[in-house]
Order: C-alpha cells, then sequence, then structure tokens
C-alpha cells in the first residue's frame, strides 16, 4: 500500500475516533454561525451578550442604562424608551393579555424601522403572581404570535422562574407538536452563591433544546432574607460570584445573551445585595463591575451630543 495512502487512512481513523470520544457539550464549539442576522439588512443587533432589565417605573431610567452602558435591555413591555439612544430594545410580550394583532402590528413597525430584531415570550408564566400561564393557552398565544409578527423577528421562549421546571419542558414539546417557531430559551436563573450551578444548569438546558439560552433574569438570592429579614449576602460577595461568573457566560457559547437582576426594590430583601444602583441613586461595585463588561460606549441620553 502507499504509504500515504496508509497515513491518511491511519489520520482519518484517528479524527473519527476522538469525535465519537467527544460528548455533545464537548463538541459544542462547532455550533453554526449565528441565524439571528435579518434577512435585509434592516436591523442591526449587538453581539454583546451583556444586557439590562430594568422596568420604565425606575427613577433617572436612561441615566441609570447609560451608567450600565448597556448593549440590549428590556423593560418587561413593548415599548422602547425614549430617554435612550444608541442601545437596542428588546420586546417581550409579559403575558397572554399583550398578545393582540394591534400589538403585534406595532411590533412588526418597530422591526421594518430598524428598532428591534428579537421578541421575548412571557414571564414566569409558572408562577401565579407573575403572567400565570398554563402550558396549553401559552402554546395558543405563541401560535398568534406565529402567525402574525414577521417571521424575520426571532422569537425566544417564554422564561420560567427557574430553568428546570416541567412548564417549559411541556412548552417546548408541544411547539415541536404544533411546528411553531422558537429561535431560542429564555430563563431566570436565581440560586445561592456559587457558580457551578449556574453554569451546569444552563448547559442541560441547551443540551435538552438545542437551542442556545437568553438568561433574562439572574442573581444569587437569600431565599432565608424574607423570614428573617437579614441577607447574608454581602455585595462584597455577590461581587466575588459575579467576577466568576460573568466571564463564564461571556465564554459559554450556550449563552446567547444574559442580563443580571440588578432593580431589586426594598421588598425584595432576598436580592437587595445584588442591586446596581443604592438608595441613594449611586451606582454600586457591581453596577461598576457590570458596566466595565463588553461597554456600550454608543448608548447616550437621548438629544444629548455627549
Amino acid at each position: 500500500m502507499n504509504s500515504n495512502i496508509f497515513k491518511t487512512i491511519i489520520s482519518t481513523g484517528i479524527m473519527v475516533c476522538a469525535l465519537a470520544a467527544c460528548t455533545k457539550a464537548q463538541l459544542i464549539s462547532d455550533l453554526p454561525e449565528d441565524i439571528n442576522k435579518p434577512e435585509d439588512g434592516s436591523v442591526t443587533a449587538t453581539t454583546a451578550k451583556r444586557g439590562v432589565c430594568q422596568s420604565t417605573n425606575t427613577a433617572n431610567f436612561g441615566e441609570k442604562l447609560v451608567g450600565l452602558k448597556a448593549n440590549w435591555y428590556y423593560t418587561w413591555g413593548l415599548d422602547p424608551s425614549s430617554t435612550v439612544e444608541g442601545v437596542e430594545f428588546v420586546p417581550m410580550f409579559w403575558s397572554g393579555a399583550s398578545v393582540t394583532e394591534d400589538n403585534c402590528n406595532k411590533i412588526n413597525r418597530l422591526f421594518e424601522e430598524g428598532k428591534i430584531s428579537y421578541v421575548l415570550g412571557f414571564n414566569e408564566p409558572d408562577l401565579s403572581a407573575e403572567s400565570n400561564m398554563s402550558v396549553n393557552d401559552a402554546l395558543d398565544y405563541w401560535a398568534f404570535l406565529c402567525e402574525h409578527l414577521d417571521s424575520r423577528i426571532k422569537l425566544v421562549s417564554p422564561a420560567p422562574s427557574y430553568p428546570t421546571r416541567d412548564w417549559l419542558e411541556q412548552f417546548m414539546a408541544g411547539v415541536n407538536e404544533r411546528g411553531l417557531r422558537c429561535d431560542y430559551v429564555a430563563v431566570h436563573m436565581y440560586a445561592g452563591i456559587g457558580t457551578e450551578n449556574y453554569q451546569n444548569v444552563i448547559r442541560e438546558v441547551y443540551n435538552k433544546y438545542g437551542k442556545r439560552v437568553w438568561i433574562t433574569e439572574f442573581a444569587p438570592r437569600d431565599d432565608n432574607a424574607s423570614t428573617n429579614g437579614y441577607n447574608s449576602y454581602s455585595e462584597a460577595r455577590v461581587l466575588s460570584q459575579m467576577n466568576t461568573l460573568l466571564p463564564a457566560y461571556e465564554e459559554m457559547p450556550e449563552v446567547f445573551r444574559y442580563s443580571w437582576f440588578g432593580c431589586a426594590s426594598e421588598s425584595m430583601i432576598g436580592l437587595i445585595s445584588s442591586r446596581f444602583f443604592g438608595d441613594d441613586g449611586q451606582i454600586t461595585s457591581l453596577g461598576e463591575y457590570y458596566a466595565s463588561i463588553e461597554p456600550n460606549e454608543n448608548i447616550k441620553l437621548a438629544g444629548s451630543n455627549l
């Protein structure tokens, strides 16, 4: 046998064996180039992962978004803020009540105007205090969105209160059974101090559904704080977790985007040490660090020349 042919056969055999020995997670670097690029180039979506979730009821909304150098943001609503420029907005259909033809038409116009490219699904539908939706009702509303939204707009699934909830599994199964669109999976991730769980669970979600993940709310939560009135997680302790976890999310191909929950109110004592801004309105050490990760230098207050 020709020596060159022999070497080629041996080399090919080694490569096949190596691939067979790899797990799906290890081969995840072979993910295709992101599909979320508009066909007509009308929308310029950021490639940065780090975003900000912040209610429009927040005092000094625009100043805080600029202070965090947000790459993208959402407000749990459908309308972009008029207070900021140079940052991508992502609308959310918070519950079934917001799923109307008029609202779909509004989102389609925003897409045509080059202002949005993604839509987030329902907020914690598995909780009665949040959007509180059965899986079947959610699927019916989702089918309406698939039918009435421009097919070039990418759809991000509803976000349950924790990634492993049965609600999400049943919803994604229903999406497949009905042949509906769902381009990404959204989750919320509230746990204690520690970083391994925050990474491993996200990998499990990707491996289960085969779709990249938007972590639209996450932070370490002291679940004992609601009963004892004292949050045992200091700001320094939470910052230490951020220093490890956020660079990990930046490197994880399973994570498409993430947004830390840094807008806790005084009533959310379990999350109070995860805030970006203190009671005095000044940015915390967490906010400063968060703003330093791939900062958006183009964001500014609307009408500002700075």
